[in-house]
């Protein structure tokens, strides 16, 4: 995450801050590289894991390998999802829950998106739902012919209900691939690493495409932001959202329990 305080708090233009935030963060993720990353991650993970990491940490290795381009879990725990985010991926975690408290927490935690549903069907019924929210969010089109990748990592619980929950050591945890369009393999003829950017130890890789090419990729890091004086009014508050919020937050220097207790509401009307 990344939280911006008196520039929204106090500032002339708040909601101008938090785009271009959301435009620095959504700018610096192109930059990173994937495979790095999670090496990094994996090598200074102590061992052994548990069976429900080893699942994650192997889903978000197929999802580097295949360049998926987009991951799923079934999560009534915040478990599961913080261990998909734990390792990296360079693509967005839908996070399928009927737990409201699950759905809540993804916003503060990196490339996590929750889709709350009031009940669970099968993962085999649930999944169109899924898909069809991955395309509206923009996170990729999953179309035939469009020479992208349509492959979607899924981690979910073998059995009539998909859900990952406190119970998982008694109901084996999965990954699976689903290739809605078309698999990147059959677009890319696959290479080896030929010199063509340079990789630094930090876990980029930048090269001359990265600079003159406009990025398209969902930005996957939170914004927080400091509410006060300046963004107080619902219309303040709708901007802030529609420029890249995801987490409002209270801090009692810029008003009491009250107070902050109406802009609470406010911005309960806004996101309704």
């Amino acid at each position: 995450c990344t939280m911006l305080s008196g520039e929204t708090a106090n500032g002339a233009n708040p909601a101008v801050a938090v785009a271009t935030m959301a435009a620095i963060a959504a700018n610096a993720e192109v930059g990173c590289d994937g495979d790095m990353t999670y090496k990094n991650v994996w090598n200074n993970t102590p061992k052994p894991i548990t069976a429900l990491e080893a699942v994650a940490s192997s889903a978000v290795k197929a999802c580097l390998d295949m360049g998926a381009c987009a991951m799923v879990v079934f999560a009534q725990t915040m478990l599961p999802a913080a261990l998909l985010s734990k390792y990296k991926p360079p693509v967005p975690i839908v996070v399928v829950t009927t737990n409201h408290r699950v759905a809540a927490q993804c916003n503060v935690v990196s490339s996590l998106v929750p889709m709350y549903l009031p009940e669970m069907g099968t993962s085999d019924e649930t999944l169109p739902m899924v898909l069809n929210t991955i395309r509206k969010l923009g996170i990729a089109a999953l179309e035939t012919g469009d020479l992208e990748s349509d492959q979607v990592v899924i981690m979910e619980s073998i059995g009539t209900n998909p859900m990952i929950g406190i119970d998982w050591e008694d109901r084996t945890p999965i990954f699976k691939v689903k290739v809605v369009g078309d698999e990147l393999a059959s677009l890319i003829k696959p290479t080896g690493y030929e010199g063509d950017h340079t990789i630094s130890f930090c876990s980029t890789k930048i090269g001359l495409e990265n600079i003159v090419t406009t990025g398209d990729t969902v930005r996957k890091t939170k914004i927080v932001c400091t509410m006060g004086p300046k963004c107080w009014d619902e219309e303040s508050i709708s901007k802030l959202i529609d420029a890249g919020m995801g987490v409002a937050r209270f801090n009692f220097s810029h008003g009491d329990h009250e107070g902050h207790g109406e802009v609470l509401h406010r911005l309960r009307t806004v996101i309704k």
